[in-house]
């Protein structure tokens, strides 16, 4: 089985689940939709799934380039600094619409 693909919101809820059994307990018998709404439009099947198979994360290169220009612009760590301009340098050499471009 192919692991699910979700947006980076719902794998952030995902991440901070520590006790997957006890939440599909709690999902399967109980209160399902107040459960479930904050993993946006993932069926309880992909749930599971995600959850025992595993999940990564759909989304566009562009996205992808600004999630990671958001989290290392605001690092103080020199060498995500100099990845941060590598990144800059690649995205205007390909003229790609994405953060750190509005020159």
């Amino acid at each position: 089985m192919d692991k699910v693909k979700v947006s980076r919101e719902v794998a952030e809820e995902l991440d901070k689940i520590t006790k997957p059994a006890m939440l599909i307990h709690q999902i399967a018998t109980s209160e399902p939709i107040e459960c479930i709404d904050r993993f946006g439009n993932l069926t309880f099947d992909e749930l599971i799934r995600a959850l025992y198979i595993g999940y990564e994360v759909n989304e566009t290169p562009v996205e992808k380039f600004n999630y990671f220009f958001d989290k290392y612009s605001q690092s103080d760590i020199m060498f995500e600094k100099d990845f941060l301009g590598g990144m800059l340098a690649v995205a205007k050499w390909f003229d790609l619409p994405v953060k750190g471009r509005e020159e």
